[in-house]
């Protein structure tokens, strides 16, 4: 199945039961990675998915004093293989991480910043399959700590974007020339607009970074504030154009914070799940004692997936099994797989969705 094909088979059967296959299986290697993870690491190696890393809280999970656990397996399963997913731990990441920037590239998977337990880092990995296990290189550091920042592959430059940088809201960008890898991270002209943690990137036409969603903390007297727009980097131009933000099927404003993203082709990027605007804006400016004790659908995460082409935004479909913050994406010739993911704050889920057509 080529990526067209599997759009193609989105726009037509998103909402069917045809087009949605929930998984059975999950790392359970780690104690307290069985009960799912948020933030993870995740793409395609050779004929696998794999992941690596996440976060959950698998101990009282929403007591105030429950600790967050970060994890550092590399774990790989062969997809295609109907709803069961046979997941083998094939590797270790060199600390436990979680809330960076993971793309493929070169049959391998590269994984950018992130945080643990220790705080935010500026490592970067590539990891290879050689013989079953995985091989864990570094890439040259970035020149600050990032987390919760996103990232694209456009051409043979990796860009990473927003996040917290150096432990502050950033609208710094940074890039990689992954065919001269020693020439290190250069900095590219800072995003347009206020800051965005969380938010999701993608390319477009081989020359553009977009970047869309993500929010403004509290600071300096505002309250938190949402990025409800895009913007794109034009790599001909060195400047950033606004982009519009995306819209539910009724027209309403979209906001993509929190969500996941993947080019499925050169002009097409497919973009899902987040927190619910309101829901989120009140918790962060106005939090409430009671704000983790609410059922899943209480939170109203984004039920939607999104496609952005040339022609703008459109949906592509509803569902609430990808309703999730912080999920991953790993794209292959089987389908996309959606993986782990917040189901509501500190509740994380150890499901595995299939998006498929027959």
């Amino acid at each position: 199945m080529t990526t067209m094909t599997l759009l193609t088979g989105l726009g037509a059967h998103a909402c069917g039961a045809d087009s949605l296959i929930i998984m059975h299986g999950f790392p359970a290697d780690e104690a307290g990675i069985g009960q799912g993870v948020s933030a993870c690491f995740a793409g395609r190696i050779d004929d696998s998915i794999v992941m690596a890393g996440g976060c959950n809280f698998p101990v009282n999970t929403l007591e105030p004093d429950s600790r967050k656990k970060y994890y550092k397996g590399i774990y790989a399963a062969r997809s295609g293989q109907a709803d069961q997913l046979h997941w083998k731990q094939i590797g270790l990441l060199p600390e436990p991480l979680a809330y960076g920037v993971s793309v493929v590239c070169d049959n391998s998977m590269i994984i950018v910043g992130g945080m643990n337990g220790e705080g935010s880092r500026k490592a970067a990995y590539r990891i290879r399959i050689a013989d079953g296990k995985a091989q864990v290189s570094l890439l040259p550091p970035l020149p600050c700590t990032a987390d919760n920042m996103a990232g694209a592959m456009v051409g043979r430059h990796l860009y990473v974007a927003g996040g917290m940088m150096d432990g502050k809201a950033s609208c710094c960008v940074l890039c990689l020339d992954i065919d001269h890898p020693d020439d290190g991270w250069k900095d590219i002209k800072p995003f347009p607009g206020i800051m965005r943690v969380q938010p999701v990137a993608g390319s477009m036409s081989g020359k553009r970074f977009c970047l869309f969603g993500g929010f403004a903390p509290a600071g300096c007297g505002e309250e938190a504030r949402l990025a409800m727009d895009g913007c794109a980097y034009d790599e001909t131009t060195g400047e950033w154009v606004l982009l519009d933000g995306p819209e539910d099927d009724k027209g309403n404003p979209l906001f993509v914070g929190g969500g996941a993203s993947v080019n499925l082709g050169e002009d097409s990027l497919l973009v899902m799940g987040g927190v619910n605007k309101e829901v989120f804006l009140a918790a962060v400016n106005h939090p409430q004692p009671d704000y983790l004790t609410h059922p899943v659908e209480w939170y109203r995460f984004n039920p939607y997936t999104l496609l952005y082409s040339k022609e703008g935004w459109r949906v592509i479909g509803e569902s609430a099994v990808t309703a999730r913050a912080g999920a991953a994406l790993a794209l292959t010739e089987q389908g996309l797989y959606v993986i782990g993911g917040e189901l509501k704050p500190r509740v994380r889920s150890s499901s595995v969705v299939k998006y498929t057509v027959y």
